[in-house]
């Protein structure tokens, strides 16, 4: 609704659902309990960055939430290299999901990783 729409008072009824309302969960409880899980943790320190690494070796996949660490870039690129090269030796994977997302998965799970498009009229070199 634009600005003069206000003040005219003319109204634009819109069915956008709000997504937050629909993914709430009835708790955390799984009834009967998975093989594994899908676990979010949210990466503040060095001691969340073992946690998910428990996780990982738990055989649950871990979606990494790094924006609390994002305004110290060093600790972070510290912490997501351990992240990386442990994902690789336990032969599971890491990918970026977005700027503040990131997502490991255990042993033989592996992640589909399309390769950015090129841009219109750019040239690709192989």
């Amino acid at each position: 609704m634009g600005l003069f729409d206000k003040i005219l008072g003319k109204s634009e009824e819109t069915d956008v659902p709000d997504l937050e309302d629909l993914m709430q969960a009835e708790g955390d409880v799984v009834s009967p309990p998975a093989d594994f899980y899908v676990k979010r943790v949210d990466l503040r320190n060095e001691g969340d960055g073992e946690l998910a690494l428990k996780e990982l070796g738990s055989k649950n996949i871990i979606i990494l939430n790094v924006m609390p660490l994002s305004k110290q870039p060093n600790r972070l690129k510290t912490i997501i290299s351990k992240m990386k090269s442990h994902a690789g030796k336990i032969n599971g994977d890491i990918a970026l999901l977005s700027n503040d997302l990131i997502i490991l998965t255990p042993a033989n799970v592996k992640i589909v990783k399309s390769k950015p498009k090129a841009k219109p009229g750019a040239t690709i070199i192989s």
